[in-house]
């Protein structure tokens, strides 16, 4: 068995290689978390690996913890991703490719997989990034914008006055509230801000990649803890992957499985 992990910010997200299909995606908390606690959680007996692919963007102390106790429980060492000039068909925009967010470079390496047509891909976690690539695999660049957390919490703890309307909407009824961009109270106005500006980014994103390619189809694709809630705000047809970081290291590492199950789209 091959074990994947992809360390973010905030959680660890897994899946094995179990006869060549990757299992459907599982996910930890290790922010704010004991590491005694995640520890526990995922350096289970019953895994095992036969090998251990991890792709990190949680600095070096959680790294060698990952690697200390993989060897000490499992007797496997890591073989850690690493962002490169090119790989597997895509070649990367950077001149300093190292500074190219490992997570980032997988998805594209996922995404180059997946589709022959130019592709957008919009990671949205604690921070949001969007990268493009062309349909010949060259990556163009990408942005990365604060998450809606990290925006709903700037405004509230930088403007007294915007936060104390907000805690105190927040404790009001919601009781006709409305659906959609425009909202009646200011807890959801400042949510929906958030949720919008990102869905336009991502939006636009497409757009300038259509606009740069000459592409009369690009393909988006949305990965991270609120991609959901941004493909449902977007004008333009996307395809959430849970797992896409998971399928790029699957790709590097050589062990690429069958497609997980777990896709959503909309046309």
């Amino acid at each position: 068995m091959i074990l994947l992990l992809d360390i973010g910010n905030t959680r660890i997200k897994w899946s094995q290689v179990l006869d060549g299909t990757l299992t459907p995606q599982q996910s930890i908390l290790h922010r704010d978390v004991a590491a005694a606690t995640w520890i526990k959680q995922l350096f289970r007996e019953r895994f095992r690996p036969a090998r251990l692919l991890v792709s990190n963007v949680a600095g070096a102390e959680m790294l060698a913890t990952i690697r200390r106790e993989a060897e000490r429980r499992w007797q496997v060492s890591p073989e850690v991703a690493t962002t490169t000039a090119t790989a597997v068909g895509v070649t990367n925009a950077y001149s300093q490719p190292s500074s190219h967010g490992v997570d980032r470079w997988l998805t594209l390496i996922a995404a180059r997989q997946m589709t022959s047509t130019a592709a957008c891909v919009i990671d949205a976690g604690t921070a949001v990034t969007i990268d493009v690539l062309d349909a010949q695999g060259l990556h163009l660049g990408g942005v990365i914008i604060p998450g809606i957390r990290m925006m709903v919490g700037a405004l509230i703890d930088r403007t007294s006055d915007l936060g104390h309307k907000s805690r105190a909407s927040t404790r009001a009824a919601t009781v006709g509230a409305r659906p959609g961009m425009f909202a009646n109270t200011t807890a959801q106005a400042i949510e929906n801000g958030a949720l919008f500006a990102l869905a336009g980014a991502a939006d636009r994103g497409v757009a300038e990649l259509a606009r740069q390619t000459h592409a009369e189809r690009c393909q988006a694709y949305l990965t991270g803890g609120d991609a959901e809630r941004i493909r449902n705000a977007m004008t333009t047809p996307a395809e959430v992957v849970p797992d896409l970081v998971l399928r790029g290291l699957a790709v590097w590492g050589g062990c690429a499985g069958e497609r997980a199950p777990g896709v959503e789209s909309r046309a």
